[in-house]
């Protein structure tokens, strides 16, 4: 099937060890209790690679910010690099600077002069985010050519989240999964969305590559392998 991919993903962690007393944390005082130790905020996340296995991408019927009707895979994905996440316009939480993070990553691809990476926000409210909304949202954060807002039926859009393993109890529980996709060579690594916009960068510009290159998914895993703080496998 078109889109497949093979698996690899390696996460490298770092522990820097402090010489401290028994019982005592860095600063000589008790470490605080388990239950009173803070999770680490989302924003906070890693961009990281996985091997997660992306199914063959749907050509379902879908609606842009322009009232445009398209088929996604053939469209917007079929031949391209690309870089989705997933949102809803009336979301106050993670969706802002999802969308922030979008709109710098392609202000600075525009200033480096490459028109290469197309941007895909899919909505996870599509009962509500109508293409005019769309509209109304992509121009807040100031969205040029080249970056598609996408709505439609539910049933299809389904289909599209079921692909990028955006499983969803409700519209408030998404994930800040950016997928960036080299789908000529099937190159394709999951980062956070909510990490830096440089971080995010260094994921992307190596999955770019020379699409028409039969050895760009070796490098390209290699080099975001290498941005994502991660050895290729």
């Amino acid at each position: 099937m078109r889109n497949s991919f093979s698996p690899s993903h390696t996460l490298v962690f770092i522990l820097a060890l402090l010489p401290i007393a028994p019982g005592k944390d860095a600063l000589g005082q008790k470490p605080a209790p388990a239950a009173a130790i803070q999770p680490a905020q989302k924003e906070q996340l890693p961009v990281r690679q996985t091997g997660a296995r992306v199914p063959a991408i749907p050509d379902v019927a879908v609606v842009d910010q322009d009232n445009r009707k398209l088929h996604f895979y053939s469209d917007l994905v079929q031949g391209k690099a690309v870089a989705i996440n997933f949102i809803f316009t009336t979301c106050t939480t993670i969706c802002p600077p999802l969308t922030a993070n979008f709109a710098r990553i392609q202000k600075m691809m525009r200033t480096r002069g490459d028109t290469d990476l197309q941007l895909i926000s899919i909505s996870v409210d599509p009962e509500n985010d109508t293409p005019e909304r769309l509209k109304s949202y992509a121009t807040l954060f100031h969205a040029q050519p080249g970056w598609t807002f996408v709505t439609g039926s539910r049933g299809d859009l389904e289909k599209i989240w079921k692909a990028f393993n955006i499983s969803l109890a409700s519209k408030q529980d998404h994930p800040p999964t950016v997928a960036i996709g080299n789908e000529p060579q099937h190159v394709w690594v999951y980062a956070s969305g909510l990490t830096t916009t440089d971080k995010l960068m260094g994921a992307i510009i190596p999955v770019l590559g020379d699409r028409k290159s039969p050895s760009t998914e070796d490098a390209a895993n290699s080099e975001a392998a290498k941005a994502l703080g991660s050895k290729p496998l």
